[in-house]
């Protein structure tokens, strides 16, 4: 029996040394009343919040459709949002929301998403200008920035 409780002491710390490297490695989403911080980028909450700002700075919006169970969200958050180049387009060019499906319905609601990751672009006059469902890698997502800034982006 002693090679039984040690097998299972190890397995009991392996599995809480991976929680806690997964936990110091994961990007930090942070709340706040008024915004959500995916990035280093303010992101609005609610769909109605972002395009107001949209029409006011005559910019793209851009709406992301994540949870914090989301895997290839936390891929968006560390491997393409926070890349230096894609992170300057975003925070240059685009008004950002971050519709936490968890937590706003509503908006998963108006937009049809059935799962995370779900990006769509629009005008502020509310015209579609591209929906892009599940995750993709930065370079592919850089060409979308700018394919959607060229097609309609403000």
């Amino acid at each position: 029996m002693p090679a039984v409780e040690k097998i299972l002491t190890l397995l009991a710390l392996g599995a809480v040394f991976g929680f806690a490297y997964y936990s110091l490695n994961s990007t930090p989403v942070i709340s706040d009343s008024n915004f959500t911080y995916i990035a280093e980028l303010e992101w609005y909450k609610t769909y109605e919040e972002g395009l107001r700002e949209a029409k006011l700075q005559n910019k793209t919006l851009m709406v992301y459709f994540w949870t914090i169970w989301c895997i290839y969200c936390e891929k968006y958050h560390t491997e393409v949002f926070s890349r230096p180049d894609i992170n300057a387009i975003l925070s240059e060019r685009f008004v950002r929301v971050a519709v936490d499906m968890d937590v706003n319905k509503q908006d998963t609601r108006r937009f049809g998403v059935q799962a995370p990751p779900y990006i769509v672009f629009m005008t502020p006059e509310e015209r579609v200008i591209m929906r892009v469902p599940g995750y993709v890698p930065a370079d592919e997502f850089r060409n979308i920035l700018e394919s959607v800034l060229a097609e309609g982006g403000a």
